[in-house]
């Protein structure tokens, strides 16, 4: 894989990855593992490898949620982009029927209730 290679610290410990992404954003991920999983052991007496897990699960959980909320948003926009385009015909329809109307000479009618 070509790309970046990144030196990054979690708990003390050096990590070379390779990545494709900036340098900078591994290193702020990098970051906020390193916190997170510091956060944990300063609360309880967990391994590495066990804070590690939790940090993990505690972030797969967040992008699974996401993932839920983002599919949720473009079902909801699938349905207005539907709407929308409905509201579009009804209008065009309507301006069709407006034209008939001022054709048969009711426009007069019509002006003065608008």
């Amino acid at each position: 894989m070509d790309g970046n290679r990144v030196v990054v610290m979690i708990n003390g410990m050096r990590y070379l990855i390779k990545t494709v992404e900036d340098p900078s954003y591994v290193r702020e991920l990098a970051q906020q593992m390193d916190l997170a999983v510091h956060n944990l052991a300063i609360s309880g007496s967990l391994s590495l490898n066990e804070s590690l897990v939790l940090v993990g699960l505690e972030y797969l959980d967040c992008f699974q949620k996401s993932e839920r909320n983002l599919d949720n948003m473009r079902s909801q926009l699938s349905e207005y982009m539907e709407d929308a385009a409905l509201a579009r015909q009804e209008l065009s329809a309507l301006k069709r029927e407006l034209g008939l109307f001022k054709k048969q000479g009711k426009d007069d009618r019509l002006e003065a209730t608008v």
